[in-house]
């Protein structure tokens, strides 16, 4: 029940020649030389319905794409794309709309030499991975997502890594801040809930709002929670997971068991406890709120050893605490205490099956990016215009400058 939930890519054409796409250009000039390196761009974001977003980048040699495909043009990624090859296919159709070369699969593998105090690293004659999602949705029941969540946040992963339980409660997770990997456990219909204003912004048909609730509502009563893992650039190198075409999904599979060993470890129960006011409500003993929160008033007392001024009241509450079993007559004894326990169950771990209703990305259904306008300057783009504005900045700067003193006060 894996699937892909974000997925970051780049390849690099060695014969160039490639429109440069991006939505700002930056050159660097060598300042004694005045040379300058290919212009580099920043990423271009394509914004897509439903609040959904993916960049493109090309300098004119190296193409870069990074967003979340299984989210690509949806209203929601509760469950997404399976293999690589989707996420890509996805990937290609916005690329051959922005007039760049699609992702190819890398066929094999070569050192690439760097400077001398670095040592050599692998290339691809394909498309490069440089970050990858791992996600799946189990359920616990409904209203066991934060007795679970806090259970495993007792646990550790790999090696030793202590959980965090946010101050919400509503996610776990490991090696925060990391540059190697990220794994983490949320509920989802908190997340859901937290995005829906955003997402159902853009609908124009009621249907699709109604749609969106029905997940939410999916979501609270089958207590879904929602395991995630980040592979980042560096661990996908030393692991060799980097070179699409020559990895599977199956090859990501022995990193994926961290958390799936705690789980094993970890049986978690979920206890309900009720209030003596709810006890004296549900077996009929008193017939309004205020008159059992007034029992409960006088129990806390004899729970806390208080001695109760036996008066006309004081036999009226002892009556009804008889019929749940309270003595108010006795000395409060911790060891005689009857357990205020209404349920206990143990937390049973399932995997999240797709309800009928769901809507499954499709890749033939996906709608092409309406209106985009991508500003596209040449590779080859001429730098007339600008190296002589940037050499006279420079040389004006430099003729206007002021020598530095030294502590002397002798010009340097």
């Amino acid at each position: 029940m894996w699937f892909i939930d974000k997925l970051n890519m780049q390849q690099v054409h060695l014969n160039g020649g490639l429109p440069v796409v991006g939505k700002e250009l930056f050159w660097k000039v060598d300042a004694a030389t005045g040379e300058s390196t290919q212009p580099s761009p920043t990423p271009f974001r394509l914004e897509g319905s439903f609040s959904s977003l993916i960049t493109v980048r090309c300098d004119g040699f190296k193409v870069s794409v990074e967003g979340n495909p299984s989210r690509w043009m949806r209203m929601d990624n509760l469950f997404g794309f399976t293999t690589i090859d989707e996420c890509v296919a996805v990937y290609n159709k916005i690329l051959n709309q922005c007039g760049l070369p699609s992702f190819s699969k890398s066929t094999k593998v070569f050192f690439r030499q760097n400077d001398e105090s670095k040592r050599a690293t692998l290339e691809t004659d394909g498309a490069f991975i440089k970050h990858i999602d791992f996600t799946r949705n189990l359920t616990v029941g409904a209203g066991n997502e934060v007795s679970y969540l806090r259970a495993l946040s007792s646990q550790t992963i790999g090696r030793s890594k202590v959980g965090y339980l946010y101050p919400n409660q509503q996610t776990v997770d490991w090696n925060k801040g990391s540059t190697y990997r990220y794994d983490k456990i949320y509920i989802k219909s908190f997340d859901l809930e937290k995005h829906r204003d955003k997402r159902i912004s853009t609908c124009s048909e009621k249907v699709d709002v109604d749609y969106y609730d029905q997940l939410i509502n999916f979501c609270n009563s089958s207590g879904v929670i929602r395991e995630e893992h980040s592979f980042k650039r560096p661990f996908l190198r030393r692991k060799n997971l980097c070179f699409y075409g020559l990895v599977t999904e199956k090859d990501f599979e022995p990193y994926l068991q961290d958390l799936e060993k705690a789980m094993k470890r970890l049986e978690v129960t979920h206890t309900e406890y009720e209030t003596v006011s709810d006890q004296l409500i549900g077996e009929g003993v008193c017939k309004s709120r205020q008159s059992a929160n007034a029992t409960q008033s006088v129990y806390l007392q004899w729970l806390h050893g208080q001695k109760i001024k036996r008066n006309s009241q004081y036999y009226v509450h002892r009556s009804r605490l008889l019929e749940i079993g309270v003595d108010i007559a006795v000395d409060f004894d911790v060891t005689r205490l009857p357990i205020q326990i209404r349920r206990q169950e143990v937390i049973d771990v399932k995997p999240l099956q797709v309800p009928d209703w769901y809507r499954q990305p499709q890749i033939e259904e996906l709608p092409q990016v309406v209106g985009l306008d991508i500003p596209i300057i040449a590779s080859n783009h001429e730098l007339e215009n600008v190296l002589p504005f940037v050499h006279s900045v420079f040389n004006r700067n430099i003729q206007g400058a002021k020598p530095l003193q030294s502590d002397k006060g002798q010009s340097t």
